[in-house]
C-alpha cells in the first residue's frame, strides 16, 4: 500500500468515528441544542457504516398521537365504560325483578337495619387495645436495656 492509500482510509475512518460521535451525542442529550440535526445528518451514515445500527426512538422524545387516532381511542373507552354500566344496571335490575320468598321477622331486621361503619372498635375496645399496647412497650423498655449490656459484656 501507498501512504496516499493509507491516508484515505485513515480520514474515512476518522469520517466514520466523527459521525458516529455526533449520533452518540444526539441521542445521550450532551449535544445542545443542535443535536437533533446532527443526528438528521449523520443518521444515513451511520447506516453506511459496517455495522448496522438498531432504530431505536432517541431518549426524551415523546410519542404523537394524530387527533384522529386520539378521537377513536377516547370513542372506544366511552364504548368500554357504557357496556360496563349497562351491564351493572342489568344485574341491578335482575336482582329487584326477582321475587323474593317470605322474609322472616329477622331477616327483615337485617335489611332495613342501618349499616354500621366498617365494624369500627367500640370505646371499650379500643381502650383495651391501648392499654395491651402500653403493656407491650413497657416490656421492650425494661428488656431493652439488658439486652445492649449483654451485648457489649
Amino acid at each position: 500500500m501507498d501512504t496516499a492509500q493509507i491516508l484515505s482510509d485513515l480520514r474515512a475512518q476518522r469520517d466514520r468515528i466523527d459521525q458516529a460521535i455526533t449520533a452518540l451525542e444526539a441521542l445521550g442529550g450532551t449535544g445542545g441544542p443542535s443535536a437533533k440535526a446532527a443526528a438528521k445528518a449523520a443518521a444515513p451514515a451511520v447506516v453506511k457504516s459496517a455495522k448496522p445500527a438498531l432504530a431505536a426512538p432517541a431518549a426524551g422524545t415523546k410519542r404523537v398521537i394524530s387527533p384522529e387516532a386520539h378521537q377513536r381511542m377516547a370513542e372506544a373507552q366511552q364504548r368500554r365504560w357504557a357496556r360496563k354500566k349497562r351491564a351493572v344496571k342489568a344485574a341491578a335490575k335482575k336482582a329487584a325483578a326477582t321475587p323474593t320468598t317470605q322474609a322472616t321477622p329477622k331477616q327483615a331486621q337485617k335489611k332495613t337495619a342501618p349499616k354500621k361503619g366498617n365494624g369500627g372498635l367500640t370505646a371499650a375496645g379500643r381502650k383495651r387495645l391501648s392499654e395491651a399496647a402500653k403493656a407491650r412497650w413497657a416490656v421492650k423498655k425494661v428488656t431493652a436495656p439488658a439486652a445492649k449490656k449483654a451485648v457489649t459484656a
